[in-house]
């Protein structure tokens, strides 16, 4: 069988205790030679929104046959699935808590299986290691998702309310993403769909601000806050060398809204 070109984690554990080092260690049992990739373990804690978007943003860059063990997984121990789903030729192992949202929603389709544990796991607390790296380590050997659990429909997955930006009028309505370590806001409106900023973007809540219509980071001045398309696939607002997150006042989970008038398209 065709083992997968490697296995990567996404999981909020961090890094000061031993539970990424028990994952791994039972990945490098159960599927040895196969390499492991960390895409972060500093998903703020419990917050499934955040993983969604890491998640999104960097299953494309996965070379094909690609394993994910996502686990960010307040539900652990109850009666929520655990599934696996094939999407864009990679496999994501994941509770069916809407942590695969923004994935399903960028895809070009998917399957899905519901691999739920049928016999209690050895820890009703831990299902990173006892749960989803079994699973992971599974299908990175070579077995299909088809045989570990059953096909779900299409439909049938939890998704996440509120997370895709939406237009009423001339106001865009989206949420933060999350805020990345140089305070840059990463928002909910998909370059794909939005194109670049209109050529004159404003904050307006949940706080009045004009913004700047950018390409760069460079091309914002000292104390200017610019509205770009970032490396993730979703629009940002950014400073050059400051923290767009402490000058517009917003955290991760905000809700903002943008004034956006109909008919002025941001595409160059």
């Amino acid at each position: 069988m065709q083992t997968a070109p490697l296995i990567a984690l996404l999981t909020d554990f961090g890094l000061a205790d031993p539970y990424v080092g028990q994952m791994q260690s039972v990945l490098l049992s159960a599927a040895p030679g196969v390499p492991l990739m960390d895409i972060s373990h500093g998903v703020a804690m419990g917050d499934v929104a955040q993983a969604s978007f890491f998640l999104a943003a960097t299953l494309p860059w996965l070379p094909p046959g690609a394993v994910v063990a996502a686990v960010v997984d307040p539900g652990v121990g109850t009666a929520r699935r655990v599934v696996i789903v094939e999407i864009d030729s990679r496999l994501v192992v994941a509770p069916d808590n809407g942590l695969l949202t923004l994935a399903l929603a960028s895809g070009e389709g998917f399957l899905a299986f519901d691999a739920t544990p049928k016999v209690a796991p050895a820890s009703a607390t831990f299902h990173g290691r006892d749960v989803f790296a079994p699973l992971a380590a599974r299908l990175a050997m070579g077995e299909a998702a088809s045989a570990l659990g059953a096909l779900l429909p299409p439909d049938g997955l939890v998704t996440l309310p509120g997370l895709a930006a939406t237009r009423q009028g001339d106001v865009v309505t989206a949420r933060v993403l999350s805020v990345d370590g140089f305070g840059n806001v990463i928002t909910s409106c998909a370059a794909a769909l939005f194109g670049a900023p209109c050529p004159r973007p404003r904050l307006l809540a949940p706080a009045a601000r004009e913004l700047i219509r950018a390409r760069t980071y460079a091309d914002l001045g000292p104390g200017e806050t610019g509205l770009l398309v970032g490396s993730q696939g979703y629009l940002e607002m950014a400073q050059n060398g400051g923290s767009a997150a402490a000058a517009l006042g917003l955290a991760q989970g905000d809700v903002l809204q943008l004034l956006w008038p109909v008919g002025e398209h941001g595409n160059h």
